[in-house]
């Protein structure tokens, strides 16, 4: 399958998942053993961002910054921080502080930002993850970023869906919101292709390399702010979690030995 062909193919399997997401938290969202099934797939999910950050995106940017940058900067885990801490500036910093001065001027009623909150987050966060799959020129490296990315949208999806659901948003709303949601690590591969097809030659390399290592950053942000730290903080199923987790993160290792 050429490479373009493979890009297109997972475009359409990226919004179908997030459906398949949406639709799975509306009909259990009464669930108990619904909820364990989302918590199990998002430690799944964490330890495969890990892994995938990790083992496979910053060793690959590294080796493309070394063919064009030639000093012992560590650039990528460098970027790879800069993504990590732009998720949490948005997060904790700037959305938070937004939140607090609307809180404070509107004296009626409060109003629930949480989930528009959690959908900025992860919208940010799919296009950057995005354009390091359309910017990649390579198919296994593209492999193993379509895999974390499929592994974690409906989970994505769910846990969205589960918080305007909370929130008292209507089923309307959340449907116009989750289409929205699909679309933006289809927007990323988009916005991605068309840079990788504008540049060439070194310059291409370091684009590669500079999204690649950024989307490292987001992914082992995501994996530990967003899931590992959220689903640890209740005792149930702790062990069972963590074994999720382990075979996430097993499964990015065996990748990086067989492709």
């Amino acid at each position: 399958m050429h490479l373009l062909e493979f890009k297109i193919l997972i475009v359409f399997f990226i919004i179908i998942i997030a459906q398949i997401g949406a639709y799975l938290a509306l009909k259990t969202k009464k669930s108990k053993q619904g909820k364990l099934y989302l918590s199990l797939g998002n430690t799944f999910s964490a330890g495969i961002f890990l892994g995938a950050g990790l083992i496979h995106m910053l060793p690959d940017a590294t080796e493309e910054f070394s063919t064009v940058i030639k000093n012992d900067f560590p650039f990528s885990p460098f970027i790879a921080t800069l993504g990590f801490l732009l998720i949490l500036f948005i997060e904790k910093v700037f959305i938070v502080k937004s939140e607090h001065s609307s809180q404070v001027n509107t004296k009626k009623e409060k109003t629930t930002f949480s989930p528009y909150i959690l959908l900025f987050i992860l919208s940010i966060h799919s296009i950057i993850v995005g354009i390091a799959l359309g910017t990649e020129n390579q198919m296994t490296q593209s492999i193993i970023i379509a895999i974390a990315v499929l592994a974690h949208k409906g989970s994505a999806s769910f846990a969205l869906v589960v918080d305007m659901i909370k929130s008292n948003l209507n089923n309307t709303l959340i449907i116009k919101l989750i289409i929205f949601f699909s679309f933006m690590t289809p927007l990323g591969i988009l916005l991605g292709a068309l840079i990788s097809n504008v540049l060439s030659g070194s310059v291409a390399n370091l684009t590669i390399a500079f999204f690649d290592a950024l989307a490292a950053g987001t992914f082992i942000y995501i994996a530990i702010m967003e899931i590992l730290n959220e689903e640890f903080v209740e005792s149930k199923h702790n062990l069972l979690k963590f074994t999720m987790s382990s075979l996430g993160l097993l499964l990015m290792a065996l990748l990086a030995v067989w492709l």
